[in-house]
């Protein structure tokens, strides 16, 4: 087992980042992304989008300060360390999950380094670039989906976007409502 923050975090700190995991899990389940976004309801389909609303959240949280800093890795390896929870649920040995963790490990930092580029200087022409090469690159159609993802990021980035560590701490911060942004 690797190194992880969350295993050695005071219970206090582990109930916020287990309610910040909880929102990044209850946004990427949405049946909407799988049925009206042609995102594939498959092991990877789910892994790419919890890995771009992590990413999301984790980004704005570091922009919080020192605090926000140290929230994100937690949340980070607690990510991590559920993935590799997963795996070993679903029968992967110990050899099998530490190769399957490294390279969803790597996979996301090649994501959050291309999702951060996008969302430091505002470029959601590059987003979309990158969602099509990393979420899309399954699926063999597509229309306007990867836009209308891209649509919904962008919403929440600006509705997390300067928001003091209080904010998330709260733990009343929701990702934005789905209800229209397909439209």
């Amino acid at each position: 087992m690797f190194f992880n923050s969350y295993v050695i975090t005071k219970y206090q700190k582990k109930n916020l980042i287990d309610s910040f995991y909880q929102k990044i899990v209850n946004i990427s389940r949405n049946k909407v992304f799988y049925t009206k976004l042609n995102i594939p309801d498959t092991l990877d389909g789910r892994f790419d989008l919890l890995s771009l609303f992590s990413i999301i959240l984790i980004f704005s949280l570091s922009k919080t300060g020192k605090k926000g800093i140290e929230l994100s890795q937690i949340l980070f390896d607690k990510i991590f360390l559920d993935l590799d929870l997963s795996l070993r649920e679903m029968g992967a040995g110990d050899a099998g999950v530490h190769i399957k963790i490294k390279n969803m490990v790597s996979s996301y930092m090649g994501r959050q380094k291309a999702y951060c580029i996008s969302f430091e200087n505002d470029n959601y022409i590059d987003l979309e670039q990158s969602i099509i090469r990393n979420i899309y690159r399954n699926v063999n159609e597509y229309e306007n989906e990867p836009k209308l993802l891209v649509k919904y990021c962008k919403k929440c980035i600006y509705k997390f976007n300067d928001k003091h560590i209080n904010y998330f701490i709260s733990r009343k911060f929701n990702f934005p409502k789905l209800d229209n942004f397909l439209e």
